[in-house]
């Protein structure tokens, strides 16, 4: 047995041992790690949030809306709040703001690239990445500026956000109601981070939520990229969703009812098979195990989808040559849809797997999170926690499939300068894009295009459009379908089910249906008292809208909100909205009231 003198030695020994390894250097790599480890940590902890508040909008007197108060708000610096009427002043101040920041941050703004980074662009300078008119990442000097919509694609009313009345922002109020303001301000910004942390906790700083759902989907699968003549090979064969007046543009009285498929695309991505082989064979003859695309001619009974001679995507083309996928295919026939084949091409993929692993998962985790979600008190700790869950695992599994079918082709770098100053670089040139007073733009085509798989996204969609086709095929009095719903008086020999996954759910009934086109229409409930106005891109449509544009009327409708360009334009967009599918005569109010189905 060890004496006290002898453990205390043992004890200063293994001390002294201690101190000299603490003393050693780390080898290169090891410090490498560390120092990585400890500027992961940082990045995420140096998270900010902005948001601004300008003049209300107004669509009628359709005048200039400028900022007058914004937030910087972050867990790692004191709040900061700018109010100030003077534009050029604001801008500064802000621009003060960011730059004095204790350190480098991330700076997110929800829909921040088409609006309130707007407002600051001609203070911008270095390279500036754009997806459509808006930011989508850029700096200011250390400081990252990034676009949340494109990690979070909700509105903040959605997530979790103050009512507020706009008639506080006018000019003629706003100076009262300053604190008010102010606290409703600071608290979207509060709002806002909770969401954005949440999704760097899960993912990562992703840039978007459909790079996060593919990182997620390569965990279990790898998808094997194309090259860029494979890819223009294959991407006659990529349409959207199916959209469809199936009875013409009309009057409709029920009862009806729309229906929709729980999570089409995670359903199909679950259990169909699709092609993740980078070579795809083009040979003639039959179609077989390996088929996944079809060019072929035929008599064309509203199966396939195709694009008319000015590139809408139609089901109206009777008789002609298709690019269609193995589903729509297989499916067509079983049908009796189409006759007169002749098969002209067979486009095979040896290597394909269903993304089960991948989708079920997380679709029971989701079903396990509502279930959860239900039973705690709204609005606690717990229930705001399992909200944020579910809103993540729907992303995920909405949002993997589309980023397959990318088109690098498109895509351009740009490069924001002081007036008369090109970028610096011989081997791949900028082109002037806009010259402004204060700032230039200078593109350039991206000099690496990556091409993920567009096959692997053209046989998601055609299965989709497959369920949908058995769907329409099965229905009774079928109206207008879209993606992955459908409306008609009943749907049969289908499984109906609240929840269950590529189950259909009867989202609501209706008593009286406008259809004035694609993605046009209106209806009201059974009880009548609940309407629905459809109009992508355009709101403030009302019924008797709908009415007269049916009757031929063209609508003009200036956007709620203005938007704001590159080039520091602000302009209220108008739009004609009228009827753009055929009239179905039968399908119209008339003198004597309305006519029944």
């Amino acid at each position: 047995m060890q004496s006290l003198a002898e453990i205390m030695a043992q004890m200063r020994a293994e001390a002294v041992q201690s101190a000299v390894a603490a003393e050693e250097p780390q080898s290169g790599a090891e410090r490498q790690r560390s120092y990585k480890r400890r500027q992961r940590a940082k990045k995420k902890r140096n998270i900010a949030i902005l948001d601004m508040e300008t003049d209300p909008f107004d669509n009628v007197a359709r005048t200039e809306i400028l900022p007058f108060c914004a937030c910087l708000y972050s867990r790692e610096f004191e709040t900061i709040v700018i109010w100030e009427e003077d534009y050029e002043i604001f801008v500064n101040r802000l621009m003060a703001a960011i730059l004095g920041l204790p350190d480098a941050f991330t700076i997110y703004a929800h829909n921040g690239g088409k609006f309130d980074f707007m407002f600051l662009i001609h203070k911008l300078r270095g390279e500036v990445a754009f997806k459509g008119r808006g930011i989508m990442r850029a700096s200011i000097g250390p400081h990252e500026l990034r676009d949340s919509y494109h990690i979070i694609p909700e509105r903040l009313a959605n997530l979790k956000k103050e009512k507020f009345d706009y008639e506080a922002m006018k000019k003629k109020n706003r100076a009262k109601l300053k604190a008010e303001i102010i606290a409703y301000l600071i608290s979207d910004c509060e709002n806002l981070l909770y969401f954005v942390e949440k999704f760097i906790d899960k993912f990562g700083f992703k840039i978007s939520v459909g790079a996060a759902a593919m990182a997620k989907l390569n965990e279990s699968y790898k998808v094997e990229k194309v090259t860029p003549f494979t890819d223009e090979r294959l991407r006659k064969f990529f349409y959207g969703g199916r959209v469809q007046c199936i009875q013409g543009a009309g009057y409709f009285v029920g009862p009806l009812k729309l229906y929709d498929v729980n999570s089409m695309y995670p359903f199909v991505m679950a259990t169909k098979r699709h092609p993740i082989g980078s070579e795809y064979f083009h040979r003639s003859g039959k179609p077989n195990a390996q088929t996944f695309f079809l060019k072929l001619h035929c008599e064309n009974n509203g199966a396939f989808v195709a694009r008319d001679e000015e590139g809408n995507l139609t089901t109206d083309i009777r008789q002609g040559e298709f690019f269609t996928t193995i589903y729509e295919y297989e499916m067509a026939l079983e049908l009796d849809l189409i006759s007169n084949v002749e098969v002209l091409e067979c486009v095979d993929c040896f290597s394909s797997t269903t993304f089960e692993k991948f989708v079920t998962p997380l679709y029971e985790l989701r079903a396990a999170e509502k279930d959860h979600l239900n039973s705690l008190s709204v609005g606690s700790a717990e229930w705001e926690t399992c909200n944020s869950e579910m809103l993540f695992l729907k992303l995920l599994l909405n949002n993997a499939y589309g980023k397959f079918a990318q088109n690098p082709r498109r895509y351009k770098e740009h490069y924001l300068s002081d007036p008369g100053v090109r970028p610096e670089d011989e081997q791949n040139p900028y082109e002037l894009e806009f010259q402004g007073e204060n700032y230039w733009i200078w593109s350039r085509p991206a000099p690496e295009m990556r091409f993920n798989n567009v096959g692997t996204a053209a046989s998601i969609t055609g299965a989709a459009r497959s369920v949908l086709m058995r769907a329409i095929h099965s229905a009774k009095n079928p109206i207008y379908c879209d993606t992955d719903s459908l409306i008609c008086e009943e749907l049969r020999d289908h499984e109906l089910h609240k929840s269950k996954l590529g189950a259909w759910d009867l989202e609501k009934e209706i008593s009286e249906l406008i259809i004035c086109g694609k993605k046009l229409y209106a209806y009201k409930d059974l009880s009548g008292k609940e309407t629905k106005i459809k109009s992508k891109g355009t709101g403030d449509l009302s019924w008797d809208d709908m009415l007269a544009m049916l009757g031929g009327e063209i609508t003009l409708k200036y956007n709620k909100a203005p938007t704001l360009t590159r080039t520091r334009q602000q302009r209220y967009i108008q739009r004609r909205i009228g009827r753009t599918a055929p009239l179905n005569l039968a399908r119209l109010p008339h003198m004597q009231g309305k006519i029944a189905i």
